[in-house]
């Protein structure tokens, strides 16, 4: 019985137990509930109490938010009915919350209603109502407003006070950006307006509406981002760039900050960078079996120039990244130059880019080739002089890694020519280029087959006739209503052989070379995202989009 463990452990006395029960016989409250609300134990202590009776671990919630993609599996009036609240998530488990861990009934009614195990901690009734509440509320924007109110109130407040840490814009700002790591975003956007501030989201590569914020505090949470980043508060007229560290839902996480000047204010932008999802193994990046050993091949070189393509966005960074993760650097002497550098390798010399300082891709590659380097990664090709220095280095004997904007794996070859690389040059120095996008995967709580009219279909040489069963998420909340959760790279890799070895040397344009590795067997990426979208991973809009990009 949980009274006489409360005395037993000396939590309450035998005369509080016995005062509680008389009042539990009148009320037919739980006794526990009785003795809180007669000041003899707190929610914390029957907590405790009640996680040891039960024998499960107990949870005080101190620091924890809400996580979507786990309060998203559970139905709201099961969590309310039962006092328990989603706290994560993994493959094979949701966590729970509960204040009553002897409520066995309404366990088993959410193991059956989600279709998954479920682990019980037990934890204080109040901070799981506080959590119901961030997790159920309407939006962010009932999770933001109290703070909102508290900085509107404070604005006549001496203006150093975005320095102080329990200050209302303080917590404001640490809200969003717990709310922006929770949510899965890779960005968070404060965009000013001309009367408000609005709040976006970057979810799945997609922008999403999340708050908008008074316009009066525009200057306080501008200011309060700048010292954070170590950013110089009193200059609006000029983009800055700076760099927060924090602890976030128990793991660090880099925020790559971003100021720039508009007719309504400086807008900001943070970049959202996470180890987990910054570096992954090869075989989760997307390569289907052909690809993965064909990119293995290029890192088993011991020279020569990789290249990775596409545009903006299409996830170069996480590809590099984890190519340098795989070859370490206990055995090998790893260097890179980036701007910005953005996950720091323990093993792995790196170096960020200071053009006022005269420390450029240029000269710093210079420098980097006295330094008896083994691999070096330039994070990107942006001038001529970085070209050929770059082909000069894995001429040298060393195996270089670095980013090309083009459409694809061929269009780096004329790329690199205009550049001013000689072609005989870049023929004996490149090993391979791998072009690459990111497409949104279809939400697997709402998918369901779909039929494509024979005009779309035509676009990917395909006719209804085949026979080919595409999918698409209907939209729910595990995926906000979009379809789509989480995102996948798409791949094509152009391996030099000795046929492209003698186009490039030929000075053979684009198409020319894309034909002659089709002759080699060259998947492009349409053919990669398709198979993806026969597979049922993304839809074919995204097929579509990903082959006009």
């Amino acid at each position: 019985m949980i009274g006489q463990l409360l005395v037993a452990t000396r939590a309450i006395s035998q005369e509080q137990l016995d005062k509680a029960l008389q009042e539990q016989r009148r009320t037919g409250a739980l006794l526990g509930d009785v003795l809180v609300s007669m000041k003899y134990l707190t929610q914390e202590g029957l907590a405790k109490a009640l996680a040891q009776e039960a024998r499960v671990p107990f949870a005080s919630l101190d620091g924890v938010g809400p996580d979507p993609r786990a309060t998203g599996l559970v139905p709201e009036s099961l969590a309310r009915r039962g006092m328990f609240v989603a706290v994560s998530r993994s493959a094979t488990r949701l966590k729970v919350a509960q204040a009553n861990p002897f409520d066995v009934v309404a366990v088993d009614e959410l193991q059956r209603t989600i279709e998954m195990p479920v682990e019980v901690v037990c934890a204080p009734k109040d901070a799981i109502t506080r959590l119901l509440e961030r997790s159920y509320g309407a939006g962010t924007g009932n999770r933001l407003q109290p703070l909102v109110d508290e900085g509107l109130a404070g604005l006549n407040q001496p203006y150093q006070d975005v320095a102080i840490e329990d200050s209302p814009v303080v917590r404001l700002i640490e809200v969003m950006i717990e709310d922006a790591v929770r949510a899965g975003a890779t960005d968070l956007h404060l965009e000013p307006e001309e009367k408000v501030i609005r709040v976006r989201h970057r979810l799945d590569g997609i922008l999403a509406h999340v708050e908008t914020l008074p316009k009066e505090l525009q200057p306080p949470i501008v200011s309060r981002l700048k010292v954070m980043a170590g950013l110089d508060i009193s200059e609006q007229r000029l983009p800055q760039e700076g760099r927060i560290t924090q602890v976030v839902a128990g793991r660090p996480v880099d925020f790559r900050v971003s100021t720039f000047p508009t007719v309504f204010g400086e807008k900001v932008a943070i970049r959202i960078l996470e180890k987990d999802k910054l570096i992954r193994g090869l075989e989760d990046l997307g390569l289907n079996r052909r690809n993965l050993a064909l990119f293995q091949d290029l890192l088993a070189r011991s020279r020569g120039i990789v290249l990775v393509t596409g545009p903006t966005g299409a996830g170069q960074t996480t590809t590099l990244y984890s190519a340098l993760n795989v070859l370490g650097g206990r055995e090998k002497n790893i260097m890179t130059v980036e701007d910005p550098v953005e996950y720091e390798f323990p093993t792995i010399r790196q170096t960020q880019v200071r053009p006022r300082a005269g420390l450029t891709f240029a000269t710093a590659i210079r420098s980097l080739l006295r330094q008896d380097p083994d691999v070096i990664m330039i994070g990107e090709i942006r001038d001529p002089e970085t070209a050929q220095l770059a082909v000069r280095a894995a001429l040298s004997g060393v195996l270089v890694f670095t980013t090309l904007h083009t459409q694809d794996s061929p269009g780096a070859v004329p790329r690199l020519m205009d550049m001013g690389v000689e072609p005989y040059l870049l023929a004996s120095a490149m090993a391979g280029v791998v072009a690459q996008r990111l497409v949104r995967l279809v939400c697997t709580h709402c998918k369901a087959a779909v039929t494509y009219p024979p005009e779309i279909l035509a676009k990917v040489n395909l006719t209804p006739a085949d026979g080919v069963t595409f999918y698409k998420g209907q939209g729910c909340e595990h995926c906000g209503q979009t379809g789509y959760h989480g995102r996948v790279g798409v791949f094509e890799i152009l391996m030099v052989d000795a046929g492209i070895h003698e186009l490039i040397r030929d000075r053979a344009d684009s198409r020319r070379i894309k034909d002659g590795a089709v002759r080699s067997g060259f998947k492009s990426l349409l053919d990669d995202a398709l198979s993806k979208a026969v597979l049922g991973h993304t839809t074919l809009d995204e097929v579509l989009r990903v082959s006009y990009e």
